[in-house]
């Protein structure tokens, strides 16, 4: 997943106000009856299992039928099993079927499938219309955030967070505020602010932004800190999945190869996602267990299949996969799609490699500038320009921005840095060209 998280942050600790014109009198955090947090631990089953019991008993609880399809969306997410989609499509069904009218509890429910089927379209309507009910609903603000942030709107990302922030102050809130300054490069505001929120953080919330401060760190070169973060945040909650993830890739950073490799086994067998699985796979690759690596990709090539049966949209990460261990066109197909429905970064990142897998490099250049245009701190988005640069002759261009890419996260795919580090130095060996610079 490339953003926070595609669960919807529904109960969360109280409001830190991360924008200067917020209002913390004015503006008391509401906790949602559902009571559910992405990312965080949470015993999803047991809170599944209290939803349907009071189901049991009051069967007429449309707030309780929207929570439980919450939780099936957040049970989807972690164990990566689609089945629950499903469910929670039914689930909120039922909600609007008992109360058709201003359900916004149903409509945030929706928003959050749509969001976490990659229809982030739907998402931004169907959270629009639960705040056209309820303008403070946490759910509904948080989607909103996610979807904008999606569909590439940045300028209206910011509008929607300020607006959160004032009516909702949370971690969640906050946690998506770091985010907005991360995919603008500015790091280390990303990081002062979950320092801040972890401080009055639940332990949930804590092992949620601690996690995410601790890949900050890892990008600033800073890995003991990094190191700290996620073992403070396993010990707040024991076996935090996104922990363990950014714990494989911190002992990538440090050269730590073969206990990466079983914390990417850790993690795929908990939760199977097609990126996961590709980093597993790249890893093994670069240390000569190729059979293996290709063991993983087999797998990642039959998630996908899995996920776009169930109707979950996998166009990006398909492309990706495609465009380094596959085929070019089905890269392109699978790229162009996703561009046509939106012009995020990091789908205009995806476009333009799988253009440049098609020679097409003029035409990726073009991409990849508009993948880069927020200075995003995304150590592929910069190796994939390079890249391409370098296709094009552009050869200080292309060290420029391969250099950068090289620099920008030390817990890169060790393949992935291969490659890129192989064609800077093809270009180290040649001239430069003066005459096609770096913009």
């Amino acid at each position: 997943m490339i953003v926070i998280g595609i669960g919807v942050a529904l109960a969360v600790s109280g409001g830190i106000g991360v924008a200067s014109t917020t209002d913390q009198t004015t503006a008391p955090t509401v906790s949602s009856p559902a009571q559910v947090v992405p990312d965080s631990g949470q015993d999803l089953t047991a809170t599944i299992t209290a939803l349907q019991s009071t189901l049991r008993r009051v069967p007429e609880d449309h707030v309780s039928w929207a929570g439980l399809s919450l939780a099936y969306v957040e049970q989807a997410r972690v164990t990566g099993l689609a089945s629950y989609y499903d469910k929670a499509d039914e689930a909120a069904a039922r909600s609007f079927e008992i109360e058709p009218d201003e359900n916004f509890h149903a409509l945030t429910a929706d928003a959050a499938i749509a969001a976490a089927r990659h229809d982030f379209g739907q998402a931004l309507d169907s959270a629009e219309q639960a705040l056209a009910v309820n303008p403070r609903d946490l759910g509904a603000l948080a989607v909103r955030i996610d979807a904008l942030n999606e569909l590439g709107r940045y300028d209206a990302q910011l509008r929607a967070l300020r607006t959160a922030d004032r009516l909702q102050p949370s971690t969640a809130i906050a946690a998506r505020y770091s985010y907005a300054y991360e995919l603008r490069g500015d790091l280390e505001r990303a990081g002062d602010i979950l320092r801040r929120a972890a401080a009055s953080a639940t332990r949930a919330d804590q092992a949620y932004v601690l996690t995410l401060r601790a890949d900050i760190l890892r990008k600033q070169g800073r890995l003991p800190a990094a190191g700290r973060d996620l073992d403070t945040a396993l010990r707040a909650v024991p076996g935090h999945l996104p922990a363990l993830v950014s714990t494989a890739r911190l002992h990538v950073a440090r050269g730590e190869l073969d206990a990466a490799v079983e914390t990417w086994r850790d993690v795929v067998s908990q939760q199977p996602l097609p990126e996961y699985l590709t980093e597993l796979g790249e890893l093994l690759e670069h240390l000569g267990r190729d059979q293996e690596a290709a063991t993983q990709f087999d797998v990642v090539r039959t998630t996908i299949e899995l996920l776009d049966a169930s109707g979950v949209g996998t166009d990006l990460e398909t492309a990706l996969f495609e465009a380094d261990h596959g085929s070019a066109d089905r890269a392109l197909t699978q790229a162009r799609a996703e561009w046509d429905r939106r012009t995020s970064v990091h789908v205009a990142d995806a476009y333009a490699w799988a253009l440049h897998g098609a020679g097409r490099d003029e035409d990726a250049l073009r991409i990849s500038r508009a993948a880069t245009r927020l200075e995003t701190p995304e150590a592929r988005f910069w190796i994939h320009r390079g890249t391409i640069e370098a296709a094009l002759g552009m050869t200080d261009a292309a060290r420029t921005h391969l250099r950068r890419g090289l620099d920008t996260d030390p817990g890169l795919s060790p393949w992935q840095r291969d490659r890129a580090s192989a064609t800077l130095a093809r270009l180290s060996d040649g001239p430069g060209n003066s005459t096609k610079g770096t913009r």
